[in-house]
């Protein structure tokens, strides 16, 4: 019994003593920097959805800079079957992003960033849209929020 509790200390001790410290960076002088989007009308519905339900967009006319974006959806086959049909399929999001200042009109930077999922395949065409849906939305969301730090990043600088 003895030996039991002592190995179990012993784990939990190695475990809790691993070394791991996560890093917190602190921003004193964290400007409100506001931005205007403006996503691409040839981009999904879905994407459009995305990006206004997690990036929080001002007014035009109070915007001290704005952001053109481009979304991209490619989806392709993962794990195909030797007969041909397939189980899993990957979806990549490639987000073009301009930003300009308002008041010089001039290109700030111009970068992208990704997001991808994967999804399985079901014998349900209902439940295929559901879950291709929401690896859609998984993607988007991932980057997006990619592109949302490298441009605070860089206006930081």
């Amino acid at each position: 019994m003895i030996k039991k509790i002592l190995i179990l200390v012993f784990i939990s001790q190695l475990l809790i003593a691993c070394g791991f410290t996560p890093t917190y960076k602190v921003l004193e002088n964290k400007k409100n920097i506001n931005i205007h989007y403006e996503i691409e009308a040839d981009s999904s519905y879905i994407a459009r959805q995305v990006l206004s339900s997690h990036i929080q967009n001002i007014e035009k006319s109070k915007a001290e800079f704005i952001t053109k974006i481009k979304i991209i959806e490619k989806e392709s086959a993962v794990n195909v079957k030797s007969s041909g049909s397939v189980d899993e399929y990957k979806i990549d999001i490639l987000v073009n992003f301009e930003m300009f200042d308002i008041s010089s009109n001039v290109l700030l930077f111009k970068s992208q960033s990704r997001g991808f999922a994967n999804y399985d395949v079901s014998n349900s065409e209902y439940t295929n849209s559901l879950v291709q849906k929401e690896a859609l939305e998984n993607a988007l969301i991932e980057g997006i929020q990619l592109m949302d730090i490298i441009i605070q990043s860089k206006i930081t600088e």
